[in-house]
């Protein structure tokens, strides 16, 4: 996953993405990212190695909180409660390793704790006709009997995503979305049409632009300190003229900030080696052959080459617009101290 870090910053951009639910993230304690303008939740194995494990990717202006990490052997997933209209949706990423034989306890102690109205996305790697796989095995019925029991819903793209390097198998579906007391009206695929709660952002008087000589130059001019305070009524009158005027100077001396929007700076180039990868990578998973292995291979290190020149590029456009005069490169500075410092947390919120 950690590989891959400049394509998810790519996808997210390309296709607006709010919410992302990745499965199999290989992470570790010292091994994660964060991506500008998201928050990185995830889960990985107790014992610290590098397989398994969950990861979800979400827009910081969503109003939310995390839920407790779910990091059973059999099951591995990370889960957020999100405020929407008119109730709170739990969004779950899922991971079911292949070794595990499932009971149908395991499943229903699970969505249990997700509470009445969740979406949990995954890789159960579970075959199962009702959510689109071709056949159906013994061990993949416990997950159908819990669902049909608590009255679940799937969600899936109906495409197998698994292709296996022997020929004479069928390739198989086991990534799709069990959903909860939301109505199939209102989903469709992985898009989840509801009104959800956004973070207005904090309203300050001040930003980073504000002239500081103006402000005091405007209170300077306008401030009256020959008033006479003999009553409680004065006293409370000229508080509020003084607030007023303290506002009004920040107001005068603050520039109006737009709000910083994603924009899609992507390139032709780029765009077309990421179609060329997914083609190349779906030729490459239903023939197996030496020649699709090449081709894919090659698009996949062409892109990544790609991508690091745009984000060799883009680091050297910001820095060249740091100043001295507005302080902006000295706070650049203190950031990157402060990061090199900072240990993660146990429960590794980046």
């Amino acid at each position: 996953m950690q590989s891959h870090k400049e394509e998810v910053k790519l996808f997210l951009t390309q296709n607006f993405i709010d919410i992302l639910l990745i499965s199999e993230t290989h992470f570790t304690k010292k091994n994660y990212f964060s991506i500008p303008r998201y928050k990185l939740y995830y889960t990985n194995l107790s014992d610290g190695t590098a397989h398994g494990g969950t990861a979800m990717v979400i827009k910081e202006t969503i109003e939310r909180y995390e839920l407790l990490k779910y990091e059973e052997d059999p099951i591995q997933a990370t889960s957020i409660k999100m405020k929407g209209f008119p109730y709170e949706i739990t969004i779950t990423a899922v991971y079911c390793p292949p070794r595990h034989n499932l009971k149908e306890e395991h499943f229903e102690t699970f969505f249990q704790t997700l509470g009445p109205k969740f979406i949990a996305r995954g890789d159960y790697n579970s075959k199962q006709t009702l959510w689109g796989s071709r056949l159906t095995t013994t061990k993949d019925r416990e997950l159908s009997t819990v669902s049909q029991e608590k009255n679940y819903s799937f969600l899936s793209t109906g495409t197998p995503i698994y292709w296996s390097t022997d020929e004479n198998k069928i390739p198989h579906l086991l990534d799709f979305l069990v959903t909860n007391g939301i109505s199939s009206a209102y989903t469709d695929r992985a898009i989840l049409s509801t009104q959800i709660t956004v973070r207005k952002p904090t309203p300050r008087l001040h930003n980073s632009k504000t002239n500081w000589d103006t402000y005091r130059q405007i209170i300077q001019d306008k401030v009256n300190l020959s008033i006479i305070l003999k009553e409680h009524e004065y006293i409370k009158l000229e508080t509020n003229n003084l607030l007023n005027l303290l506002q009004h100077a920040a107001k005068e001396a603050t520039p109006n900030s737009d709000p910083q929007t994603q924009t899609n700076n992507i390139s032709c180039e780029i765009t077309k080696l990421v179609a060329e990868k997914r083609r190349a990578r779906s030729i490459w998973e239903r023939t197996h052959t030496p020649d699709s292995r090449r081709k894919y291979n090659r698009i996949s290190n062409k892109l990544k080459s790609k991508l690091q020149e745009m984000r060799n590029e883009s680091f050297k456009k910001y820095f060249s617009n740091l100043k001295t005069q507005n302080n902006s490169i000295w706070k650049t500075i203190e950031i990157k101290k402060n990061i090199k410092n900072l240990t993660p947390p146990p429960h590794a919120n980046v």
